[in-house]
């Protein structure tokens, strides 16, 4: 059997094999073991990692290390129960043995850490790859600063922690191929990011280890990039139909009627979020926009781009992909309302009032018997094809729609990857301001007879839906027109107001 074979054959068989290793380079050197036996002991010894502990993410990064070339051993309290869990090519043996290795990757929770013998872990490379389960952290430590306060003669590198056991199983498709580690030893973090590497993943140093307590955040943080968004996103929905249900369901009654109109009350499931719906998809993209035409005119008056932003605007900018995204999910809902409420009893202004007419009809209850009824008076829908202001509403809407479709699927990172930084400004501005001005044609188009007809001091949906959009492409025209087109272009390109000439580092 080859040494190949051999080596997830267990201990005594892997001695076997470096031993028949050992005469073949004997033969070959008249002097003893020569250089070239020393360096293949030396990668052998490399290749042994000691993982502590066979829960489900010790077996999986064990199982990952192995399809890698390593040759992990699983340090466990009852070897022979875990065997039958344990992957393919991976040792499941004894505490003592599997810290045998220079690397030993500590897959226990925190409370065992003080149960591992010390003398074994001594001049060791522990890897913590441990997570806490709640999110807020009870002590001013981290868990790698804690097992490096048990074992101080042991250099302690954090790492692993932010994948979780179907990532590695898988080969990592799921989530990121980063993998951030914290370590006080340069050397350590130095070998443990030759591990991380192997693994197929790409390690990110993020210093000493105290930066441990960061990346222990990480997998217990839920979705911190979009809190703020989607909190904005809530605030916006809940203010514009608070609008909408004053104005159609409190409003108009007691505008146009001695009585309540409880009728009225039946459109708020489906109509009011509609509309809702329709004005937060206009103001949240129109949202996406304004920030960087404010940066661009704090540019043009500041006469440099070399200077910080305010933090709000900095903040606003970082979070334009999120609220991007949440402006799809609201624009998609309405689109889908749309077409199932797109029909002459909802849609008039899209296809002319109804004609009445008398005719006779047989009424009753259930299936009990009828009786004629005449001159009932009926409208009849549909007599007439969609008039033009309704045709422009529509394709507007589709085609509006249809771009930020575009929009969303090309800030998926796996889109963004296949394109260049040219492709992708060009997607995300031109065909974004494209997409902003086609909705808003979408809105004035159906609204344009009620844009100025304001109930009980509420301004028309169709008015107050235009007041930030506006805002945004007013606010940008000039920035796309001569002078200011050119000025911006300077300062983008590196000039500063006031200097004679860019620096080399700066153009």
């Amino acid at each position: 059997m080859s040494y190949t074979n051999q080596a997830f054959s267990g201990a005594p068989r892997e001695r076997d094999g470096t031993w028949v290793k050992e005469i073949e380079l004997t033969r070959s050197s008249p002097g003893g073991r020569s250089s070239e036996l020393k360096t293949h002991l030396n990668e052998e010894a490399s290749k042994r990692v000691g993982v502590i502990g066979s829960g489900d993410f010790g077996r999986a990064l064990a199982g990952r290390l192995a399809q890698a070339g390593y040759h992990p051993t699983i340090g466990s309290r009852n070897p022979e129960e875990n065997r039958s869990l344990i992957p393919a090519g991976v040792e499941v043996s004894s505490i003592e043995i599997a810290c045998r290795a220079d690397i030993i990757i500590i897959a226990i929770p925190k409370g065992f850490y003080h149960t591992i013998p010390a003398h074994l872990l001594t001049d060791k490379i522990l890897v913590d790859v441990s997570n806490r389960t709640a999110i807020r952290n009870p002590e001013p430590i981290s868990q790698a600063e804690y097992l490096s306060s048990l074992f101080p003669n042991s250099n302690v590198v954090k790492g692993f922690n932010v994948l979780s056991a179907y990532a590695l199983e898988s080969g990592g498709i799921q989530g990121s191929k980063q993998v951030y580690i914290a370590g006080d030893s340069a050397e350590s973090k130095e070998k443990v990011s030759d591990l991380v590497r192997g693994a197929g993943f790409v390690p990110v140093d993020l210093g000493a280890l105290t930066a441990a307590r960061t990346i222990e955040d990480i997998p217990v943080s839920v979705f911190p990039a979009w809190k703020v968004p989607f909190i904005l996103n809530i605030i916006l929905f809940v203010f514009l139909y608070a609008l909408s249900f004053a104005k159609f369901q409190i409003c108009w009654p007691l505008t146009w009627s001695e009585t309540f109109l409880w009728e009225l009350w039946n459109h708020i499931p489906m109509d009011n979020m509609n509309k809702t719906l329709a004005v937060h998809a206009l103001v949240s993209l129109a949202l996406c926009y304004l920030p960087g035409v404010i940066a661009a005119w704090v540019q043009i008056f500041r006469g440099t781009k070399y200077s910080r932003f305010p933090n709000w605007l900095d903040k606003w900018l970082k979070m334009r992909k999120q609220l991007g995204l949440l402006m799809l999910f609201a624009a998609a809902i309405h689109a889908c309302i749309s077409v199932a409420i797109m029909s002459p009893q909802y849609q008039g202004v899209v296809y002319g009032e109804p004609e009445e007419a008398f005719i006779p009809l047989m009424k009753g209850e259930g299936w009990g018997p009828k009786t004629l009824s005449l001159n009932n008076t009926v409208k009849i829908y549909g007599t007439e094809k969609m008039d033009w202001r309704g045709e422009c509403f529509l394709i507007t809407g589709v085609f509006g729609f249809g771009l930020v479709v575009i929009l969303g699927i090309s800030s998926l990172p796996s889109v963004t990857q296949t394109l260049s930084w040219k492709e992708f400004q060009w997607i995300q501005s031109g065909l974004g301001w494209t997409s902003l001005l086609f909705l808003c044609a979408h809105d004035m188009f159906y609204g344009w007879p009620y844009i100025n007809g304001p109930s009980c001091g509420i301004p028309s949906s169709f008015q107050y839906a235009l007041y930030i959009p506006g805002l945004t492409i007013l606010l940008k025209i000039p920035l796309v027109l001569p002078p200011l087109s050119y000025y911006l272009d300077k300062i983008r390109a590196g000039y500063v107001r006031g200097s004679k000439s860019v620096s080399p580092s700066q153009a």
